[in-house]
């Protein structure tokens, strides 16, 4: 049965692109994963850089997310933000497992949560949660 993956881009453009390689990392690794990217308007043209991400959910309001992430039936969402806004859209969306950094007081809201890691490169920080996730790091390009 294929498993269905919703993983949010950072909402910043730097940060996003920084993420790229964590986001191949999930991808390479998921091979019975549908992987969607929920993204800003502006983040969205980053998808197809990544290939295997299936599609692209665009995010807007808080109530229009929680809406297209509800629609996309999700199996878990992986958390590339750091926000709690983003943690509860997910919660309130219904998705089952929700992964990302202790972050803004939303642990609560996380199925699993990680320390994040202290004065790394943008890129590694985002690679050291896939690896926590047990997603294998390729090479930071």
């Amino acid at each position: 049965m294929s498993r269905r993956l919703l993983v949010f881009a950072p909402n910043w453009l730097g940060d996003a692109v920084m993420a790229l390689p964590a986001l191949a990392d999930v991808v390479r690794g998921s091979t019975d994963t549908t992987i969607d990217l929920a993204a800003r308007p502006a983040i969205a043209p980053l998808a197809p850089l990544v290939p295997g991400i299936a599609r692209t959910v665009l995010l807007g309001s808080r109530r229009d997310s929680v809406a297209a992430v509800r629609a996309g039936g999700y199996d878990a969402a992986l958390l590339f933000t750091n926000s709690f806004n983003t943690a509860w859209i997910v919660r309130a969306a219904g998705v089952p497992e929700r992964w990302g950094y202790r972050n803004e007081f939303r642990s609560i809201l996380l199925t699993r949560a990680f320390d994040p890691p202290a004065r790394v490169h943008q890129a590694t920080y985002y690679q050291r949660l896939t690896t926590a996730l047990g997603y294998a790091p390729g090479p930071l390009e």
